[in-house]
């Protein structure tokens, strides 16, 4: 629901003040700091997050970047060949798709990685 809200500062979409209240404001700041139009307004909000309520932020934010910017994403986590391996046996055995054994491989203990890791190699 945060993601969903926080990225409707580019739409005509006007969330609620509750909507708005449960947006992060660590990810939103960081956000909006992966853009360069928009780094001077998240560090303003980083200083001074206490002081700003976040819905006071994110109206804020919508009314300075609507026209400016069209989109903002995260940047993309790099996954080392190890880890893809696991996410893809992960994947193979609960029979789901990769980002959602993605989920599963950030909450597993390091103890059921190196299992998955393991499971279905062939050259043991």
């Amino acid at each position: 629901m945060g993601y969903k809200t926080m990225t409707s500062i580019f739409s005509s979409h006007n969330p609620t003040k509750e909507e708005k209240e449960k947006i992060n404001s660590f990810f939103f700041v960081r956000w909006l700091s992966n853009h360069p139009n928009a780094i001077f307004i998240g560090n303003v909000f980083n200083r001074f997050h206490k002081e700003i309520p976040i819905f006071v932020q994110y109206d804020i934010a919508k009314l300075l970047l609507n026209k400016k910017i069209k989109f903002i994403s995260f940047p993309k986590k790099i996954v080392n060949d190890e880890t893809q391996k696991i996410i893809e046996n992960i994947s193979r055995f609960y029979n789901i798709n990769l980002s959602k054994a993605q989920e599963y491989y950030d909450i597993m203990s390091e103890q059921k990685r190196q299992y998955f890791m393991k499971l279905y190699d062939t050259n043991i």
